[in-house]
């Protein structure tokens, strides 16, 4: 009878990929081909939901939710054909957001701004889902409420650990990372090669 009881009060275990279609936990276990891909558990009121997430992930979002994000976030401001946006994302404080993170990345930050600054036609945004923790990240940040939560539901469906950042192209192309991450030459580079050669 006990056993029966403790049968039945446990939750379902579901398992899903980065584009959270149902897999089995035979694909879900499979070692992936990218070595800093991660998973997420999450537990719902009748099951726990596994994610399989692609750490890297591209794709394209309508002209329309591109302009959204222009007008929403980039008021009054101008922009041409070839023009590049770099998105910061911060979900507020979690597990992630140590002291340590938030103050290595403001010194990233602040070693790699000028060379930022120098990538023709690029448009940084720094955006937040909640303010608790932001002052970690020193004064020098300009941040913006996510308004309506555009950023969120467009490209940061579930909290992946410390945000993430995006890139997009002016024709709605993106690349984006998921998860920690800091101001870097590797970053810089993938910034130019996205200008230069566009989305692949």
């Amino acid at each position: 009878m006990f056993f029966h009881l403790f049968s039945f009060a446990q939750k379902k275990e579901l398992y899903v990929n980065d584009d959270f279609e149902y897999i089995s936990k035979t694909e879900f276990d499979k070692k992936s081909e990218q070595p800093f891909d991660y998973y997420l558990r999450f537990e719902l009121d009748s099951a726990y939901l596994n994610v399989k997430v692609a750490r890297y992930k591209k794709g394209k979002i309508e002209l329309k939710v591109l302009n959204s994000i222009k007008n929403t976030f980039y008021k009054n401001e101008e922009f041409s054909d070839n023009e590049i946006f770099l998105i910061n994302y911060y979900p507020g404080n979690d597990k992630c957001s140590t002291n340590g993170y938030k103050s290595n990345f403001k010194s990233k930050y602040n070693h790699y701004r000028r060379k930022l600054d120098k990538i023709e036609n690029l448009k940084q945004l720094f955006v937040y889902k909640s303010d608790d923790g932001l002052k970690g990240f020193g004064n020098k940040i300009d941040w913006q409420s996510d308004i309506n939560s555009l950023i969120e539901k467009t490209f940061y469906p579930i909290p992946y650990p410390c945000g993430g950042y995006l890139i997009i192209d002016s024709k709605g192309n993106y690349i984006s990372e998921r998860g920690e991450y800091c101001y870097s030459k590797i970053l810089i580079d993938e910034i130019k090669t996205f200008a230069n050669n566009g989305y692949k």
